[in-house]
């Protein structure tokens, strides 16, 4: 039988989830329902979450079909300005899965409903990241890992709404095992196009970063920085046409040297060794914006830390081009 556990500790699964989205997190209320506010860079969203434990139910229901209980609730909310969220959450797999509340606006004086999803669909969303179930009435159960939860409530209106299209559900089905642009390839112009593209570059984003946490050991590569402060910087951005998801062209940056990566300030040799980029130094002097420099540079190591396998370390070339892009002099960067 799946495991219970309270209501506190679901709201610190919530918040795991969050962190391992690469989101930050302020909780308004941690009464149930929770209100949350999440951001990341200039995206904010609040958030309503109910939230209950998956669990079987008990015999003789089918023994493939997990259920939330719906209790200590008489009708879900929808505020303006927040996003409502209708969880389980499955202790046993580590998953959690959402319903769609638009589906579900009804008085539950007196009842106790219950909203259910397979196990299979749990166990595609193990090894995919997220996974979909049509549930009829145009409605479909979404199982997802921690770390796509906060894809799942930026993108929780167009996820929910392809119920109602099928042939948008079958793409993102299609998303769920490859989000590759191939999969929308065929679909014209349009405002459902935009949403799945909008979606599959969630799914994409989310996947490169847990590729590239994992391969390095949730380690800055510069600094050996932790502290739950890690992004995935691709080194050929992935919008140029040379940009690829490949786990050789990433790499596991804190957020400061992240942003220093970018701008073009921190580079990495093909050599694999740190070095600094004199010229945009120079400017930043120039402007009188170079404090704190010293102690910048007692952040960084002589050679990033590599993956353990060799397979998966930067790619030399990638390193070279992406420096070139980021505006290095190109004899700086050999």
């Amino acid at each position: 039988m799946p495991s219970r556990i309270p209501k506190r500790a679901i709201l610190t699964r919530v918040l795991e989830a969050i962190r391992a989205s690469g989101w930050n997190c302020i909780i308004l209320s941690d009464s149930h329902p929770f209100r949350l506010a999440v951001s990341r860079g200039e995206t904010r969203e609040r958030v309503l979450c109910y939230s209950w434990n998956l669990t079987h139910g008990g015999y003789p229901r089918d023994p493939n079909e997990l259920r939330i209980q719906v209790t200590g609730v008489e009708r879900f909310k929808i505020e303006e300005g927040a996003k409502t969220l209708v969880l389980g959450w499955s202790e046993e797999n580590r998953l959690f899965a959402g319903f769609d509340v638009t589906k579900h606006m009804i008085s539950m004086s007196g009842r106790s409903p219950s909203l259910q999803i397979r196990r299979e669909t749990l166990a595609a969303a193990a090894a995919s990241g997220f996974s979909v179930q049509p549930r009829g009435n145009e409605e479909i159960a979404i199982a997802f890992r921690p770390d796509f939860f906060c894809t799942y409530v930026h993108e929780l209106h167009n996820l929910h709404r392809t119920a109602g299209q099928p042939e948008d559900l079958a793409v993102l089905r299609q998303l769920a095992e490859e989000p590759t642009a191939e999969a929308i390839r065929d679909i014209p112009p349009s405002p459902r196009r935009t949403v799945l593209q909008q979606i599959q570059r969630k799914v994409r984003d989310q996947r490169f970063r847990r590729s590239i946490l994992v391969a390095y050991d949730y380690r800055c590569a510069m600094s050996g920085i932790q502290l739950d402060l890690l992004e995935a910087a691709h080194i050929i951005p992935v919008e140029h046409e040379r940009g690829t998801d490949e786990i050789k062209n990433g790499i596991c940056l804190s957020a400061i040297h992240h942003r220093a990566f970018d701008q073009g300030l921190l580079g990495i040799r093909p050599d694999y060794s740190v070095t600094m980029n004199q010229r945009r130094l120079g400017q930043l002097r120039s402007l009188g914006w170079d404090g704190g420099i010293e102690l910048f540079k007692t952040t960084l190591r002589d050679q990033i830390i590599l993956p353990a396998r060799r397979e998966l370390y930067p790619d030399p070339d990638y390193l070279t081009f992406g420096q070139v892009l980021r505006g290095w002099p190109e004899r700086s960067v050999a």
